[in-house]
């Protein structure tokens, strides 16, 4: 394997981890990053990005440690190389003496002749270090790499089960399916991957999801391009299911790209009324694709959430799904540079958006239709906290959420927490208009 994949990573890296806190999404950097790969290589790339990221705490703390001088802002490059050197030694099954080898290497590409000496005897010594036992002996947010900002919220929002949740958002997440109810039922799909060879379980939450024994390229599903299965979370495809309205309905998918929600209400409820909204033009076109791959519609419009006057045409709706902006706390495992990106003081703003979207949409449902919310956040301010504000402020509100549908104890609607099963950390909350 050439080592076209190692630079590739480390120059991905330094537009997701510029040292400033303001990187780009690391998804979108590698989707810019189309130089071609053999899948061996765009493999290693994928590991790498991810692995520094979900672990750059405790890379960067070590590193820290054994420099005798702190490299330059200007040796970012450098730096980001050797953590990925060390993510390879610490984290996966790949051969010591090939990734020790190929740093040094990897820094005079990188115009740093005088780092590759560095490379060598760093990674060198991280191969004699027993790694758990270090590990054992840092504070929890070095050891599972999270901001103190986001650990501190943690303990003060689920206590003693801050280090599990800590713990949880290192492991790498399943690959859940949703069955196209439309194609087949969920045995059947089963059937289906056992007979393609592919392991997989039904969902223990969702009545028709399946998790995979292990990821596979969506292009060896039986039957995906046909729309038969779609990849999504399982507890992301909960709040689709606590949706009620008759099955000629007029329903809203607030919030709506990618597409992942839109067209599984569009799999509940063919013969409805369904309107896919969100605000960024761009993504929605992720949403007309999703729907097309499905053999389903919906009205796909641009618009803003929180200010609906120029899209509503008055005829109130059913129902309603808000998908709200959030943290993303829930899912690092899936997004770990979010991790990176996110501040505390970043909260305020999203929390004030949630509740203005919550307040504008809540007047376009009939008397007896329902909203739910959901979040992919980990965060009280965000969910239960903001659901009972919401309540307070409107008397003709009740929290219809089934009792259970979360895991733990909240004082409205339901949380799912990422330590405790396979699924996402997610929030889910159904409003019933009396």
């Amino acid at each position: 394997m050439s080592g076209q994949p190692r630079l590739i990573a480390v120059r991905t890296l330094m537009d997701v981890l510029p040292g400033d806190g303001h990187g780009r999404s690391l998804r979108e950097a590698l989707a810019h990053h189309r130089q071609p790969l053999e899948p061996a290589e765009r493999g290693l790339l994928t590991d790498l990005c991810f692995g520094v990221c979900r672990h750059y705490r405790l890379l960067d703390h070590w590193l820290d440690q054994q420099l005798q001088k702190p490299l330059k802002a200007s040796a970012r490059q450098v730096r980001l190389a050797l953590l990925c050197g060390l993510y390879e030694l610490w984290f996966t099954e790949r051969a010591a003496h090939a990734v020790v080898n190929a740093y040094p290497d990897l820094c005079r590409t990188l115009k740093a002749p005088w780092a590759a000496g560095l490379a060598n005897a760093v990674l060198r010594k991280a191969t004699r270090l027993d790694l758990a036992t270090w590990r054992a002996t840092l504070p929890v947010p070095i050891r599972c790499s999270l901001p103190d900002w986001l650990w501190q919220q943690w303990q003060q929002d689920w206590g003693e089960a801050a280090t599990t949740l800590a713990e949880a958002s290192l492991n790498e997440p399943p690959m859940t399916l949703r069955v196209n109810r439309q194609h087949q039922d969920r045995d059947a799909a089963l059937a289906s991957l056992a007979a393609a060879g592919i392991a997989a379980n039904p969902g223990t939450r969702a009545p028709f999801a399946i998790t995979l024994a292990h990821a596979v390229p969506v292009q060896h599903l039986p039957g995906f391009d046909q729309g038969t299965l779609s990849v999504q979370d399982e507890a992301a495809q909960l709040p689709a299911e606590l949706i009620e309205a008759p099955p000629t309905g007029r329903l809203l998918d607030a919030c709506a790209a990618p597409g992942g929600k839109t067209g599984q209400l569009a799999e509940r409820f063919p013969e409805a009324s369904l309107l896919a909204l969100d605000n960024d033009a761009h993504r929605l076109q992720r949403v007309r694709e999703n729907l097309t791959r499905l053999g389903l519609h919906a009205d796909v419009q641009q618009g803003d959430a929180s200010d609906p006057t120029p899209w509503w045409d008055g005829t109130p709706f059913d129902a309603i799904l808000l998908d709200a902006p959030c943290s993303a706390t829930g899912i690092l495992r899936r997004q770990p540079d979010v991790k990176w990106h996110r501040r505390a003081a970043d909260l305020p703003a999203l929390v004030g958006l949630q509740a203005r979207m919550l307040d504008a949409l809540w007047p376009l449902i009939r008397p007896g239709g329902l909203l739910v919310y959901a979040t992919c956040s980990l965060l009280d301010q965000e969910n239960a906290a903001q659901i009972s504000a919401f309540l307070a402020r409107h008397g003709d509100a009740q929290d219809d959420t089934p009792p259970d549908t979360g895991d733990v104890p909240v004082t409205a609607g339901a949380q799912l927490l990422s330590g405790t099963g396979q699924h996402d950390g997610f929030y889910i909350a159904r409003l019933r208009k009396h």
